[in-house]
């Protein structure tokens, strides 16, 4: 192939290269996939968690100190009312109703009373309230039952095999159990209690306590925190709730026996 003939081959190819990138650059470009939505029911169950445990002020709901909302004041929101059901309508009663019910982990109750509040059936007006989980600083006579060392064992029946002291169980991330142990104590992180289950995920009567996602399971010492003072709760769903120790509201490592990974292979102490 003579000089001339390869320099046309070679500028017909850069040529050609030039074309292909022009014709890209005016290609519109292919619009990112939206991100999966969760089920309209599965939106209705977070919006309730959210407004109910923090957003009910933001919300410009009046929201009474023992956590309850009146029902047909959360369905007017906007927030609630933008979500669209299968049947292309807002949620009504019956929908919160079913969220209610069908709710693994039993976040919340539904009550009837008067407009002033839930009185045992005494009215046809509907409240709603989360049984836990709140940062609202109002909400502060959730009912839950008080933990002792009288009634202990009947609410928490891990033991620890050294002391036969009784356990509850605080799930978290590998993330912050560094800072748990960094600082020496377990906080309640903007929230009005720390939150325990009562055994591990699948054990009997255990439903709720710390997310699915956790890899990090820390063997509280109830017994031992009862005994030094620090309170501790059962929430209706079974959740163990403790407000920590003084005004800090934290609840000291030494209470802390274990940490295990979701398989029960200790990972501290070491």
């Amino acid at each position: 192939m003579s000089t001339r003939t390869r320099e046309d081959a070679k500028k017909a190819k850069q040529e050609r290269k030039l074309q292909a990138q022009q014709k890209a650059a005016a290609k519109p470009p292919t619009p990112a996939p939206r991100p999966k939505q969760d089920a309209p029911e599965v939106q209705l169950s977070k919006a309730l968690a959210y407004i109910l445990r923090h957003g009910a002020q933001k919300e410009h709901l009046h929201i009474r100190s023992d956590g309850y909302v009146r029902v047909s004041d959360i369905l007017a929101r906007p927030k609630i009312q933008k979500i669209t059901m299968p049947e292309d309508r807002a949620p009504h009663l019956a929908d919160i109703e079913h969220v209610v019910s069908s709710n693994a982990k039993k976040r919340f109750e539904l009550a009837s009373g008067t407009d002033e509040g839930p009185c045992d059936g005494c009215g046809p007006v509907l409240w709603i309230r989360a049984v836990q989980g709140h940062s609202l600083e109002d909400v502060k006579d959730v009912s839950t039952d008080a933990l002792t060392l009288d009634n202990v064992a009947l609410h928490l029946p891990l033991r620890d095999e050294s002391t036969g002291d009784h356990m509850a169980i605080h799930g978290t991330q590998a993330e912050a159990w560094d800072h748990i142990r960094a600082s020496h104590e377990l906080r309640r992180m903007g929230r009005n209690h720390i939150h325990m289950a009562q055994g591990l995920p699948g054990d009997s009567g255990v439903i709720s306590g710390m997310r699915n996602s956790s890899t990090h399971l820390l063997y509280i010492n109830v017994s031992a925190a009862l005994r030094d003072g620090i309170p501790f709760a059962m929430a209706s769903n079974g959740v163990v709730l403790s407000s920590g120790a003084g005004e800090t509201g934290a609840l000291p490592l030494t209470y802390v026996l274990r940490v295990t990974d979701r398989h029960g292979h200790t990972i501290w102490p070491a």
